[in-house]
């Protein structure tokens, strides 16, 4: 589901978003910039007040985001990952959030040693589409942290 080229083109994605960031706020630094040469306090606490607001609204809808996907995404490549037997009892169609990314819960059932069928909660990626499971069908599931990362037919 996941590869390398994904976790760069987020990269380039990120580079790009900090790009568009830096725009603003080069442009109110220099605003206060020059309110401190002129003396002028009202400006100063003004753009400064702007700054502060562009720069947490900014980094927090623009950048923090795409940044916690993309940790997500290596983690998902690059981190232990877990095989597991499943059968598929339902998804939950409102999204939670877990490490800052969205997932939709899955509730399967699996078998363990005790030889009974024990319920898990695992999450699938909001940002992709949801697959076409049927209810009792058997997966082999690949998860990092309950996270799903790969999936198939069993």
């Amino acid at each position: 589901m996941y590869t390398q080229d994904d976790i760069d083109a987020l990269g380039k994605q990120i580079r790009k978003r900090v790009l568009v960031w830096l725009i603003p706020e080069i442009i109110l630094l220099s605003v206060v910039v020059f309110s401190f040469i002129r003396r002028m306090e009202w400006l100063t606490s003004l753009s400064l007040a702007l700054l502060s607001a562009v720069l947490l609204f900014s980094l927090s809808m623009s950048i923090f985001p795409v940044k916690r996907y993309q940790q997500f995404l290596c983690n998902a490549v690059k981190g232990r990952n877990r095989e597991d037997l499943v059968h598929y009892t339902s998804t939950d169609t409102e999204t939670v959030y877990r490490e800052g990314v969205r997932f939709h819960p899955v509730t399967m059932r699996a078998d363990t040693l005790k030889e009974e069928l024990e319920e898990r909660q695992y999450y699938w990626d909001a940002n992709l589409p949801l697959p076409d499971w049927q209810k009792d069908e058997l997966l082999r599931l690949r998860s990092h942290e309950k996270m799903i990362t790969a999936w198939e037919r069993a």
